[in-house]
């Protein structure tokens, strides 16, 4: 059974799909469908995970701040773009952000330098707000903003990591101190996919390859549409999932409108509000995925 959770077995089910008498031992071994099939694959992977907010592939953890535009916070910079006042870095294994939790109840925001000062300057700016009992807190999402920072550039940084490089680096702007990022996760082993994941996968694959490696182009063409339409139903199949698979709030807006919604607005801007009732759980939207047949899926 180990041998089904290998990307070795996502790629000859992709040739099965395809039609093509090919069955490789390894993606680098150095055959023909081997190579077509690795010059794929990942990219193949990192579009799909982005298309839909798959449940296997969320993660939640805190960020690792750049700068602080207060300037409260000592051994980082002071320059955030966009007008916030913290950027973090972009998580190495980000695919997608989904959103930033608002902090209401644990962080208060950096009184200004030029500002009043209270007599305790630990007594919080306002009372009686408390905290929920724990497990009863609602993770709200907050205003952020996804740029390159070329101000703070990595020490040693190259072309190898994700989100870094010489000129710049990829930043998650916020305006909530000790932010975490709730994400989707390059997860890029095949035992960790939901069975839909999978199909699209196989499917997605097998539509990128089989003009490469199909001896006859228009059964190449007919076998490619095939796929194409198979993996978009999946992945719309996958958009309703992740809705029924999370939990609902009665105070938001209507479960499937909520739903609807965030494949819309917050796609490509990065933007929520944290007092609005359109975002929900699910706020960060998800993107639209192209086709090698020129149609998408949004």
């Amino acid at each position: 059974m180990s041998d089904f959770y290998t990307v070795e077995s996502i790629v000859n089910q992709a040739m099965d799909a395809a039609a093509l008498d090919f069955t490789i031992g390894s993606i680098t071994e150095g055959t023909r469908p081997a190579q077509v099939a690795l010059r794929s694959y990942t990219t193949c992977m990192r579009q799909l995970l982005r298309s839909a907010h798959w449940t296997f592939a969320r993660k939640e953890g805190p960020l690792q701040l750049v700068a602080d535009a207060s300037g409260q916070t000592s051994g980082v910079g002071t320059l955030v773009p966009g007008g916030f006042v913290y950027s973090y870095s972009m998580p190495a294994d980000c695919m997608k952000v989904r959103f930033i939790p608002a902090s209401y109840f644990n962080v208060n925001p950096p009184v200004p330098s030029d500002n009043i000062v209270p007599d305790d300057s630990d007594a919080p700016l306002m009372t009686g707000l408390g905290s929920p009992p724990y497990g009863q807190s609602r993770m709200i999402p907050s205003r952020f903003l996804i740029a390159n920072d070329p101000n703070y550039v990595p020490d040693g940084a190259s072309n190898n990591l994700p989100g870094v490089a010489p000129i710049g680096q990829t930043v998650i702007c916020s305006n909530v101190q000790n932010a975490k990022c709730v994400y989707t996760t390059e997860a890029s082993w095949p035992n960790l996919w939901d069975e839909l994941f999978r199909g699209a996968m196989v499917a997605f694959l097998a539509s990128e390859i089989v003009l490469s490696l199909a001896k006859d182009k228009k059964f190449g063409l007919v076998m490619r549409d095939r796929n194409i339409a198979i993996a978009k139903d999946k992945i719309r199949e996958a958009r309703a999932t992740s809705g029924n698979e999370t939990w609902t709030s009665s105070d938001l807006s209507v479960d499937w409108m909520r739903v609807r919604m965030s494949g819309g607005f917050g796609r490509g801007y990065g933007w929520g509000g944290a007092w609005g009732p359109g975002g929900g759980y699910l706020f960060g939207g998800y993107d639209g995925i192209f086709f090698s047949d020129n149609s998408s899926a949004y």
